[in-house]
């Protein structure tokens, strides 16, 4: 076999297309891969922040049940929650403005 442009002149016109049609092949799956990775991180990124978020709403609204309860054991349990998660900071966002001002009302402390 010779080396260089020359010896691709040599080769059936077949043999050429096939080689040109799996390196782009090849290139096309390299690009797909990486593509479909990268959405693949977003997506479980988005998630667990989706996952985070609704936890530490599950929690606030635990706490706030709690602190609101009719008897006196639970209504300190839920007291004692919203000081933590005052301090805490636990909502991000949006969230943090509406949940940092009941947590205050509960706690009896102002806002930031």
């Amino acid at each position: 076999m010779t080396a260089g442009v020359e010896g691709l002149a040599a080769w059936p016109p077949a043999a050429v297309a096939t080689v040109v049609a799996a390196l782009a092949a090849a290139a096309l799956t390299l690009v797909a891969g990486f593509v479909g990775g990268v959405w693949a991180v977003l997506r479980w990124r988005r998630d667990v922040a989706r996952e985070e978020r609704d936890r530490a709403w599950s929690r606030f609204v635990w706490t706030v049940e709690q602190a609101c309860d009719g008897d006196v054991g639970r209504a300190e349990i839920g007291s004692t929650s919203a000081e933590v998660m005052y301090d805490m900071r636990i909502l991000r966002g949006d969230d943090a403005a509406l949940g940092t001002m009941v947590l205050g009302l509960i706690t009896g402390r102002e806002g930031p």
